[in-house]
């Protein structure tokens, strides 16, 4: 039984935790609502008030519908490539073989490395000219000539995405490769022994232990994605001809480049409110795989 004293020492040890929260999450937030209902350019501190004309004019922009279709292209191609990729490894991982140290240092290594160096090293292999990527595949025999990898509108996406993948499957596999060392393996010896090969050994028993984690990790990546911004503007800067311009790179613009302040305000609420449908679509998936088990 709880008592009194225990609930309300509970609170009061919560106080700091719940304050810090506030200020980093609460305070910015309303800043951020105040510059989106006012007419502000960059450098002033405060504007005229205009109320929703901000949010008007940012949903009757197409520049607004093209970002969100490519932070959708880029979110769902992270997230899809990511999970299976990392989901793969793990249980490659998982399982005995020799050098299996060495390989888990390989594949966790992209995920150590600077994301500006990890930029830089595929920029340089995606040339056109000199890059690895395009001489690679001409040897082999896949392509005719190089491609314009970061150039194309048709390819900037995709490439960008490889490299966000390359970069970041590996969070994926430490996610999974704990809980999977966490399963009891004489589940999988009652399995084998009542005939169950490896597909019903993974649907019966290793996906459900998993399942929890992976959509919290589906979810972190999916939020973590969509405001990702360095990888972008660092490969593309958001072009060529919009094709890489997401959300995040759109605030960017519109505060420093086009000195719209309220305008990107305005963006950074929508997109907190597209974040906030994504916690609300895990924790209803959560709570009916919950039921499952």
């Amino acid at each position: 039984m709880v008592h009194r004293g225990d609930r309300l020492f509970a609170a009061v040890a919560l106080l700091p935790s719940v304050a810090l929260v506030l200020m980093l999450i609460a305070v910015p937030a309303i800043a951020i609502f105040a510059l989106s209902v006012q007419e502000v350019s960059l450098g002033r501190a405060s504007g005229t008030f205009v109320g929703l004309a901000n949010f008007r004019a940012v949903l009757a922009s197409p520049d607004f519908y093209t970002a969100l279709i490519n932070t959708f292209i880029w979110v769902v191609g992270n997230v899809v490539f990511e999970m299976a990729l990392g989901l793969g490894l793990a249980l490659l991982l998982q399982q005995g073989f020799r050098f299996r140290s060495l390989a888990r240092a390989v594949i966790l290594a992209p995920y150590l490395l600077p994301t500006i160096v990890a930029v830089l090293v595929w920029r340089y292999m995606f040339d056109d000219i000199v890059g690895i990527v395009n001489r690679g595949l001409m040897v082999v025999g896949l392509i005719e000539r190089p491609l314009q990898w970061l150039t194309s509108p048709r390819m900037a996406m995709f490439s960008v995405i490889l490299v966000s993948t390359w970069k970041f499957a590996p969070f994926v596999v430490i996610a999974l490769l704990g809980i999977l060392q966490a399963i009891p393996l004489d589940q999988y010896d009652a399995a084998k022994l009542d005939g169950a090969n490896a597909f019903g050994r993974f649907l019966h028993i290793t996906l459900p232990h998993i399942l929890p984690v992976f959509l919290l990790t589906a979810l972190l990546r999916t939020i973590w994605s969509f405001h990702k911004f360095d990888i972008i503007y660092l490969l593309t800067g958001g072009g060529p001809i919009d094709a890489t311009t997401t959300l995040p790179i759109l605030v960017y613009f519109k505060a420093f480049h086009d000195f719209d302040v309220g305008g990107a305000a305005a963006v950074a609420l929508i997109m907190l409110a597209l974040i906030l449908a994504c916690l609300g679509v895990y924790f209803a998936l959560l709570r009916r795989s919950e039921r499952r088990l």
